[in-house]
Parts: C-alpha cells; sequence; structure tokens
C-alpha cells in the first residue's frame, strides 16, 4: 500500500510542463532596464519579478530550475513597451505607476545612465494568461502583464478573463515570423512562453 506523504495535497505538480503564474494582481520589482530601437519604434524593456506574496521570486526561481535542465531556457520576466506612438501614453502611464509606488521618487528623463534608477524599484501588475500557437500548431497559454498600475492600485483592478483563441486557429505557417509584435493596440508587444529569443539581461 501507498500511503499519501504529508503536505501531498499542498504541493504543487511538477508534470514536466511549463509551471504557469497565474492570473492575478501582483507587487513586482525592476530588476533590469534598457531601451532599444526596433522597426523604427523606441521600445523599454524591464526585467522583473513578483515581489510579494506566495509566487514571490518566481521568475527567478523558474529561470533557475529551468537551467538545469535547459541550458538555453529564457528569463520569461520580460516586459516590452513602445516609448512612441500609440504606445506613449501608456508608457507615461508605466513611470506614472513606478513614481506613485516609490516615495520620492522621479524618473530623471536626460541623465545619462537613468536606467539604473529603476532597478528596484516596485510597480503594480494585472497579469492575465493569453492562449497562443507554437510553431508545430500545439496551444499553450502564457501569463503576461496587460496592465501596469501603482501598487495602491491594484486594489481597484479586476483579473481579466483567460484570452482564448478561436476553434478554427490553424498552425502559425513556418515561415511565418512569431506572431508576438510588433505592438497591440496599447503600445505592448510581449514575448510569449517557448518562444526562442534572446533577452536582454539574462
Amino acid at each position: 500500500m501507498i500511503t499519501k506523504p504529508q503536505g501531498y495535497d499542498e504541493s504543487p505538480a511538477y508534470t514536466g510542463e511549463a509551471v504557469q503564474l497565474p492570473a492575478g494582481c501582483y507587487v513586482c520589482k525592476i530588476l533590469g532596464v534598457k531601451q532599444e530601437e526596433d522597426r523604427g519604434h523606441d521600445r523599454f524593456i524591464m526585467q522583473f519579478d513578483i515581489d510579494e506574496g506566495e509566487h514571490k521570486g518566481f521568475y527567478q526561481k523558474q529561470h533557475g530550475q529551468a537551467k538545469q535542465t535547459d541550458p538555453n531556457f529564457k528569463y520569461k520576466g520580460v516586459h516590452r513597451q513602445n516609448m512612441d506612438g500609440p504606445g506613449l501614453p501608456f508608457f507615461k502611464g508605466l513611470i506614472t505607476s513606478i513614481e506613485k509606488s516609490n516615495k520620492d521618487f522621479i524618473f530623471p528623463f536626460g541623465q545619462q545612465g537613468n536606467e539604473k534608477t529603476l532597478v528596484g524599484k516596485r510597480f503594480g501588475a494585472v497579469m492575465g494568461r493569453e492562449e497562443f500557437l507554437t510553431s508545430d500548431g500545439k496551444k499553450r497559454m502564457a501569463t503576461k502583464i496587460v496592465q501596469i498600475r501603482s501598487i495602491e492600485g491594484l486594489k481597484d483592478a479586476k483579473v481579466p478573463e483567460d484570452k482564448l483563441l478561436g476553434e478554427d486557429a490553424g498552425p502559425a505557417p513556418a515561415s511565418a515570423a512569431p506572431q508576438y509584435g510588433p505592438a497591440d493596440k496599447d503600445g505592448f508587444m510581449y514575448i510569449p512562453e517557448g518562444i526562442d529569443e534572446e533577452l536582454p539581461f539574462m
């Protein structure tokens, strides 16, 4: 007879599938920031991790565990935001939310090395799950930031329902570029699970 180990019901189940961060409202910490130009747009790239609650350090733990079996595993806690055109109001909202979440902090635009002033700063993130197709036609779910708020503003936030593909969604053409850019209507671009793209910090 096999008896149930102590703590079995509370333990996460590691099945070989990617462990997913649940949709929800999270307090996050910035680990690194850079600006790059991509297809004629200025883009703000922010590496972050969960900073409070039961999922604190989620992305760093995920990265550390996955690297043990997959040396090419890419860090997933990355948010990309266009800084110009339709993305400008959302970039300003991002900076404003960071400023409101960190007492007496005002981002020093135009100063050399100012990206370093954002490291360690906290912000609120509303995160939702979105379904996408892999290149071989399999459906997968990716958890991504859908809205950045001040930490105080999280108390009024609503977690979105899962965004699912239609039933007739076919596999992506082998020759097609990955469907994660250049940006959605909010000027936001995300990298879904499984996309093999080098990220800027890890």
